[in-house]
């Protein structure tokens, strides 16, 4: 996380008030037709109502394993994974459309929305999409806590520099966090989720600690804010 990592996002300014990176049987008989025909209505109602209600089950049941799994949040195509718990659940961030290749990523961005809240459809916004492949919800307008991935991820699709910043390395992964770490601290549930993924991250493409960065731009999106812990999150990273 040194300086030397700056120029690759394009940064412009100096170290100090600039850019340092800190899932019928018929029936038989003589009846009457009334009689059949109540006999009849009778079974077709059952098996409406049998019918319907299997129906509910799989709805409900595709439903559940949407929740496990991921379920469409937004119009952009945004993932959440607010149910999941620990390291363990977060393999589901690599069910991409397009497959997650260990080789294509080699670093990671993190900085905050600079906004109250938010989520993968309001926030780091470029030409009405999220320009992030992750966020990181902090319980204003997301649950506190919830990585949901856009579709430029799912997509394995390069990023794009959130406001203050020119450009983002094609092969870096970005995460955002929703919230103004200039004004307040994250949540402790974002801090956790945020180490939890990153180390996922790490791990699955080989991104060294000296490979995750965050840059210290007073006022701008472009950084995590002055709130944020940077010294504490670097010691959760793998080396």
């Amino acid at each position: 996380m040194g300086e030397n990592n700056v120029a690759r996002y394009g940064t412009s300014t100096g170290r100090r008030g600039g850019h340092t990176r800190r899932n019928l049987a018929p029936s038989r008989g003589r009846k009457s037709p009334t009689r059949r025909d109540q006999r009849g209505g009778g079974v077709s109602h059952r098996a409406v109502w049998t019918i319907g209600s299997l129906v509910g089950v799989l709805s409900l049941t595709s439903v559940l394993l949407r929740a496990i799994q991921g379920a469409v949040m937004t119009p952009d195509a945004a993932y959440g994974m607010a149910s999941i718990k620990g390291r363990a659940g977060l393999g589901g961030v690599f069910a991409t459309q397009v497959g997650a290749q260990p080789s294509r990523w080699k670093a990671i961005y993190i900085h905050h929305s600079k906004t109250p809240g938010g989520n993968a459809a309001t926030v780091s916004l470029v030409d009405g999409a999220c320009g992030d492949h992750f966020v990181i919800g902090n319980g204003e307008g997301a649950a506190d806590g919830e990585i949901q991935f856009t579709q430029r991820w799912d997509l394995q699709q390069a990023a794009d520099p959130a406001p203050g910043v020119a450009r983002v390395d094609p092969a870096c992964i970005t995460v955002c966090l929703a919230g103004d770490f200039d004004s307040a601290t994250p949540t402790a549930t974002q801090l956790k989720r945020l180490g939890q993924l990153v180390q996922t991250l790490q791990e699955r493409h080989r991104i060294s600690a000296s490979q995750v960065w965050v840059l210290d731009v007073a006022g701008s999106a472009a950084g995590v804010g002055k709130y944020f812990p940077t010294g504490a999150f670097s010691r959760q990273l793998l080396k």
